[in-house]
């Protein structure tokens, strides 16, 4: 069964540090653009705003990859830990409507205080490898939202053209 999401809010480096345990020499701005790929592959099948906030440089951002995964990078004077527990204080009555992903025992017991969903990141690290592996890996798929009747999934796999034929003769001898 599909976790039904309205809005997540994910702290970044925590979940970094889940995704990648042992990172190589692999550098932090690329583990950065990785997860921001996953997470971007992972909205793609579960439609709602995805934010992630990360310690450090200060402003907010599109994701580089010109889609609505929204990036924060809090001020210096402000960890990513505090920016979410504020976020959450200040939503009121839709907080609610918010998962927030994270490791860290204290902003899972503030944002749950203020009644919003909490995931633990290896919670949603996990997932996430799920919603990869669930891909279809064959044929080529396209950017656009509309698939075509053939492309239509009904359980994790494509039709084939012959099952799609084979179903329309069903249908269509019923009809008359």
């Amino acid at each position: 069964m599909k976790a039904v999401y309205s809005e997540i809010v994910v702290d970044g480096y925590n979940l970094i540090h889940k995704l990648y345990p042992s990172p190589t020499s692999t550098s932090l701005d690329a583990l950065r653009q990785e997860t921001e790929r996953r997470l971007l592959r992972f909205q793609r099948n579960t439609p709602c705003p995805v934010t992630i906030v990360y310690d450090g440089k200060g402003g907010q951002r599109e994701c580089a990859f010109g889609v609505p995964l929204h990036v924060v990078y809090t001020p210096a004077s402000k960890s990513a830990d505090l920016w979410i527990i504020d976020y959450v204080k200040s939503l009121n009555p839709k907080v609610k409507m918010v998962t927030i992903v994270s490791s860290d025992d204290e902003i899972r017991r503030y944002a749950a205080a203020f009644g919003a969903k909490c995931v633990k990141s290896e919670v949603f690290a996990l997932q996430l490898k799920r919603t990869e592996s669930a891909e279809p890996q064959q044929g080529k798929r396209t950017g656009d939202k509309h698939l075509s009747f053939k492309e239509k999934k009904f359980n994790e796999q494509l039709l084939t053209d012959q099952e799609v034929d084979r179903w329309m003769q069903l249908f269509n001898r019923n009809k008359s």
